[in-house]
């Protein structure tokens, strides 16, 4: 497993001791499938079974073609790359794997893990915000300096970490593929954690676009907007609406929305609404 440029200047400094180089006789060793522990910072959290079981046949009728990358650890090992080959070779039956054994440290564990999936686009929009998130903190980098290492942008790198902020429901969703990594940038413009559970949840049922979810957005804040609006001219029309009710003789509600608005008067028996006509028509008391 040669490592290839994309990984960028600095994910090469991180993994100067872990390139497959042949081993004494020039052959990887047979490792023991039930010694070999996982990957400790693979990122990937989701296997398609499907893809395994076609790996899996390959595996049965032409062997492992690429052998996988272990550490020493304790009296077992664990894989620096090759998990699929390894998840694919116990499915096939196999009780041994040719490996190379190398050294290498936890952050180029997490270094080549994060690469090798990333570049094999194996990642969902959850995984790489995680792993993202997580490298960032455990190398302590930017995330302009993340971008440069694994080849995207800053704010690609800032968009994907943007969905931690997503409550668990709806990463969910995200990490499962019923909603997109669009439909979780749009919903992170909601105002609460269950107003975003609430429109994921109608984004489902309803087949959603991002489009339509950005639209639910700009009306949910909207009317937050407006809510504030009324309440900041409540204590202006309340006046009214007291004098309103002692002429009418019944509860009246003005219902304000920056100038415009609606009168709302109560009435409990067409008498009582005749009484009411008549005072507004002048018949009566005035207003």
């Amino acid at each position: 497993m040669k490592r290839k440029s994309a990984l960028g200047r600095g994910l090469e400094s991180l993994l100067p001791s872990i390139e497959e180089k042949p081993s004494e006789n020039g052959t990887p060793a047979d490792i023991s499938v039930h010694s070999i522990d996982p990957n400790p910072f693979q990122p990937r959290i989701d296997w398609d079974d499907d893809e395994l079981s076609s790996l899996a046949e390959s595996i049965t009728q032409q062997g492992i073609l690429q052998p996988l990358v272990l550490r020493k650890k304790e009296e077992r090992y664990q894989l620096i790359a090759g998990e699929r080959r390894l998840r694919a070779s116990i499915l096939a039956g196999l009780d041994t794997v040719p490996a190379f054994v190398r050294e290498a440290d936890d952050k180029q564990m997490m270094a080549l893990a994060l690469i090798e999936n990333i570049q094999r686009q194996d990642l969902n929009p959850m995984e790489k915000a995680e792993a993202f998130s997580r490298f960032c903190t455990e190398f302590n980098m930017t995330q302009e300096e993340l971008g440069k290492q694994v080849g995207i942008s800053r704010s690609a790198v800032a968009n994907f970490q943007r969905l931690m902020e997503l409550p668990d429901s709806v990463k969910g969703m995200v990490r499962s593929g019923r909603l997109s990594m669009g439909h979780g940038r749009a919903l992170l413009g909601l105002p609460s954690e269950e107003s975003m559970i609430r429109i994921a949840k109608l984004s489902l049922a309803r087949g959603y676009s991002v489009r339509a979810i950005e639209d639910a957005v700009r009306k949910s804040t909207g009317r937050k907007s407006e809510a504030k609006k009324k309440i900041a001219v409540i204590p202006e029309i309340k006046q009214l609406e007291i004098e309103l009710q002692r002429a009418l003789g019944t509860r009246v509600f003005l219902k304000d929305s920056g100038g415009s608005g609606r009168l709302e008067i109560e009435y409990s028996s067409l008498d009582e609404l005749d009484r009411i006509l008549c005072i507004i028509r002048g018949r009566g008391n005035s207003v």
